[in-house]
């Protein structure tokens, strides 16, 4: 077996081994990747469509966002795999933007398979490539469009662009302004630090029951258990009150592998109950003579002790998860120490209200630090827990954007306008570029073309038509023109006049990834999937690599033959 002059049959000597070379391996990388690409693709967009997700134990999910749909997709084709990676950085830095980039990238292998058909070698359509999405970068910095990061009319245009298309109009618009507002709770001058804003799903009422409050919110029934209250019945609130947070247990301590204590007498036990009663009393006298109100614990409390506790009028609530007592510190000023005999006066905090809620069926506790406290919450309901915590994925990803506009103070113009204006300018600047990245160049231009084209199919609108007068208008100069979807109806406007802006940082992601990810399976020409099997040096290491390794019996799609089973929901 000889390619290039080189004899490759000493490359493979395992009879499990399967192997596509040349053109039979880019044919199949591309159309696993663009397959990946058509599932996702109709869901780009405020009119995009929803999938329905039934996983093996009868699980379904429907939802339309792009990040929600990959991570639940079991996908082991190794082209599309190398594509969801790229995908989930572009989630994970920027919070949105993973429905186009890979629709983007199903683009750019779509406008390469031609090329490559037509004689153009890998390398060029690389370079090409390359070039194209750094002029684009540039050329998108030049298209920015600045905002005032305090004026919160552009700030809900920028949510609302991004949670649109996930639920109706008016359940948009109205969390939408409840993430603005959590966003501005957090918001120091230019700077959003989101570690000091904690977002809830709680189950159990509609999207209208969400809220933003003051404070820490803490569920405890996901990371506390129930607390015990100083009066009879459950706690309805303390006002200015004092706390302290103990890194530790309260309980006795055990030796190491002793599973028994043997009493020989009465007077055993009685000794022992007087040392456990010592050290609970110990305990509780260091809590109360800080002048604590409530304690929070990150590990169990005995019950001796939260009874003790609660005669003296102290809350006592354990098992507190360890970020929720970093951000109680935060809300608090208190400092938690690491056992409770390091416990002083200047290391408990205060705030303003402690009190508990029954949100539908969830007990929760609300810290309200007061004011100047950079801690806030937002709840986000649902009917259900899985719609609360969708709510809440999408919801994170909008304060990923918010805090990139307010970061940056710039935004570009969103329904597609943005992808046409690269791609005019990238066509004049193919003529300036000698040799064959020229075909490339343009092949990239065509490619941004798509994110409009499928904005206008999800829509309703023709998409040929649609494509023709968003040319004609951005070569008259006008580089905002998109669309824009109101109701049922779809129209080509001004979209910064209307709105529809989307963070540069995001936009600026989806074309050097996409770009990456493209780049990556155009220059691959053999693809080598073994049994699974290792022997000597190889099983020693134990080498690991990852969901997206090469198992020929176990179901990785080689030769096109398997790709309606490249993708699949996770059992």
């Amino acid at each position: 077996m000889e390619h290039d002059g080189i004899d490759r049959s000493v490359l493979v000597q395992n009879h499990d081994v399967h192997r596509l070379e040349g053109r039979d391996a880019q044919t199949d990388n591309f159309a696993a990747a663009k397959a990946l690409s058509d599932v996702i693709a109709s869901t780009l967009g405020p009119k995009g469509l929803d999938k329905l997700l039934v996983t093996s134990d009868g699980t379904v999910v429907v939802t339309n966002d792009g990040a929600s749909i990959v991570d639940r997709m079991e996908i082991v084709h190794p082209a599309a795999r190398s594509v969801v990676d790229v995908a989930s950085k572009q989630d994970s830095r920027v919070g949105d933007g993973t429905t186009s980039t890979i629709v983007l990238t199903g683009a750019l292998l779509t406008e390469a398979e031609s090329l490559l058909e037509s004689g153009l070698h890998q390398t060029s359509v690389a370079r090409g490539y390359s070039l194209a999405a750094e002029r684009a970068t540039e050329t998108l910095r030049q298209r920015t469009v600045p905002i005032d990061s305090d004026d919160e009319e552009q700030l809900r245009s920028i949510a609302e662009t991004a949670i649109t298309g996930k639920w109706n109009q008016q359940a948009s618009e109205f969390l939408a302004e409840k993430t603005v507002s959590a966003v501005r709770a957090i918001q120091r001058d230019r700077t959003v630090e989101l570690r000091r804003l904690t977002r809830k799903a709680i189950p159990g009422g509609s999207y209208y029951d969400s809220e933003v409050v003051d404070g820490l919110v803490i569920d405890m029934e996901s990371s506390s258990t129930t607390a015990v209250s100083p009066e009879p019945g459950p706690l309805d609130a303390f006002n200015s009150a004092t706390v302290a947070l103990v890194d530790d247990q309260l309980t006795i301590e055990t030796v190491s592998g002793q599973g028994a204590v043997s009493l020989e007498s009465p007077d055993d036990l009685q000794t022992l109950r007087t040392y456990e009663r010592d050290i609970y009393e110990r305990y509780v006298d260091r809590i109360v003579d800080t002048g604590a109100d409530v304690v929070f614990c990150q590990k169990s409390i005995d019950d001796m002790v939260r009874y003790l506790l609660a005669r003296e009028g102290v809350l006592a609530v354990e098992r507190t998860r360890q970020d929720e007592l970093e951000k109680l510190g935060r809300a608090t000023g208190a400092h938690a120490v690491g056992t409770v005999d390091d416990l002083t006066e200047s290391d408990v905090g205060r705030a303003q209200r402690i009190d508990q809620r029954d949100l539908g069926p969830t007990e929760v506790i609300v810290v309200d630090g007061g004011p100047g406290v950079e801690q806030a919450s937002l709840v986000l309901r649902g009917g259900t827990q899985q719609v609360a915590d969708e709510a809440k994925r999408v919801v994170d990803g909008c304060f990923h954007v918010l805090s990139h506009a307010i970061e940056d103070s710039i935004v570009v113009p969103g329904g597609g306008a943005t992808e046409v204006s690269l791609a005019s300018d990238l066509r004049s600047y193919a003529a300036s570029v000698s040799g064959r990245e020229q075909l490339a160049i343009e092949a990239f231009a065509d490619a941004l073309e798509a994110i409009p084209r499928q904005l206008a199919s999800s829509g309703g609108m023709d998409p040929i038509d649609t494509i023709v007068e968003l040319r004609a208008s951005h070569d008259d100069g006008e580089f905002a023109t998109g669309l824009v979807f109101e109701g049922e109806s779809g129209t080509i406007d001004d979209v910064r006049e209307r709105g529809v802006l989307e963070p540069f940082a995001v936009k600026a992601r989806t074309i050097s990834g996409a770009a990456e990810a493209a780049n990556l399976l155009v220059r691959v020409d053999d693809v080598v999937a073994t049994s699974g099997k290792e022997t000597g040096e190889e099983a020693e290491h134990d080498h690991d690599h990852g969901p997206g390794a090469c198992r020929k019996r176990r179901g990785v799609p080689l030769g096109g033959r398997a790709l309606d089973g490249a993708l699949r929901p996770v059992p």
